[in-house]
């Protein structure tokens, strides 16, 4: 009767190593998704950064202003001038007698600067010479 009462070694073995297997697995799993998180996180960080540059890109109205002093200043933009109307957070420009060749040139000027158009109107003045409107805001 006294062998009975005995835990057979193999089966204390067998259960420790089970008791191995599911704490590997489980810190496996878990590692995994730490894994998962960190890049989910790098991801977010590099947005953050994109936002961060953007903002301070686009969101200084000192440059902004600067940036549409120049544009404004350029000597493709400067002769055409009619008047310029200039207020805390926009800058309206009102250009006139452009002829079509000046026309292009004026337009990409604008367009590829990096300045916040508001609004943008064009209008023809006679066969040949068009007239622009341009308000920026900072």
């Amino acid at each position: 009767m006294q062998g009975m009462n005995r835990i057979n070694p193999l089966y204390i073995a067998l259960f420790l190593f089970f008791i191995l297997a599911l704490v590997i697995y489980q810190d496996h799993k878990i590692a995994k998704m730490v894994d998962q998180e960190q890049q989910r996180l790098r991801q977010i960080q590099d947005v953050a950064k994109k936002i961060s540059t953007l903002k301070n890109y686009w969101g200084d109205k000192k440059i902004q202003r600067q940036r549409v002093l120049s544009l404004v200043n350029s000597p493709i933009i400067k002769p055409f001038i009619k008047t310029a109307q200039q207020n805390r957070d926009r800058y309206k420009l009102f250009l006139h007698n452009i002829d079509a060749k000046n026309a292009d040139r004026v337009a990409d000027k604008i367009f590829n600067s990096f300045v916040r158009i508001g609004s943008f109107k064009m209008d023809r003045q006679s066969k040949e010479k068009i007239s622009m409107e341009v308000e920026f805001r900072y």
